[in-house]
């Protein structure tokens, strides 16, 4: 027997209604319906309230629905991609400086230039794969998972800029570097404020959860 179905019998027997047992959760009837049809999984802590609700031991209610112990483990699987995730973000950003400082032309140019090709291809990969496992909305799992990275870039490459007079340093040079201090303020600017706006969704659809 599955989640949703155990769920769906215990409240039955209790005699319960969805909309009783959605005020208890602090979810939506629809949510309750979602998860007995099997459409969706509640979240550790819903289980625990949905375990004192009905009487009947967390085990019981998840044993034998495979498609729940998958839900489960999201967070264990997520917990060991992030340093995955953080090297190759970290590495596209190190591409990025050896760019500007070491390569103007030649045949290693292209072929660093492939490299980090390759490299970003991967982590684009790699992080559709985290969002389709990560409950949260993609605007706050990308500030979460790029801002500390990108501040330390932006301060790499904005500090080289304003410390540029003090060496030779090619006008092309200078020139990436203002470039790429530019797009790189920007892009944390822009996650940032797409990360705010997810979380004002998210605490009024809490608080009309709520009401």
């Amino acid at each position: 027997m599955t989640l949703g179905e155990k769920l769906k019998q215990a409240r039955t027997t209790q005699q319960f209604t969805q909309q009783t047992v959605a005020e208890h959760v602090h979810v939506s009837r629809q949510t309750i319906s979602s998860w007995e049809t099997g459409n969706s999984y509640p979240d550790i802590d819903s289980l625990v309230v949905l375990s004192d609700l009905y009487e009947q031991s967390l085990d019981i209610l998840i044993k034998g629905d495979p498609g729940l112990m998958n839900y489960l483990r999201k967070p264990a699987i997520l917990k060991r991609l992030r340093p995955i995730h953080l090297i190759l973000l970290t590495s596209n950003y190190l591409f990025l400086i050896i760019f500007t400082f070491f390569l103007s032309s030649g045949y290693s140019l292209w072929a660093l230039l492939a490299v980090f090709i390759t490299n970003t291809l991967a982590f684009l990969y790699l992080q559709k794969f985290e969002e389709r496992l990560n409950p949260l909305p993609i605007a706050i799992q990308r500030w979460q998972a790029g801002w500390l990275p990108t501040l330390l870039c932006n301060l790499i490459t904005t500090g080289a800029m304003i410390a540029s007079p003090w060496w030779a340093s090619s006008p092309t040079a200078v020139y990436n570097l203002f470039s790429t201090a530019i797009v790189g303020w920007a892009c944390l600017a822009c996650l940032w404020v797409m990360n705010r706006i997810s979380q004002l969704k998210e605490l009024e659809k809490l608080a009309t959860k709520q009401k």
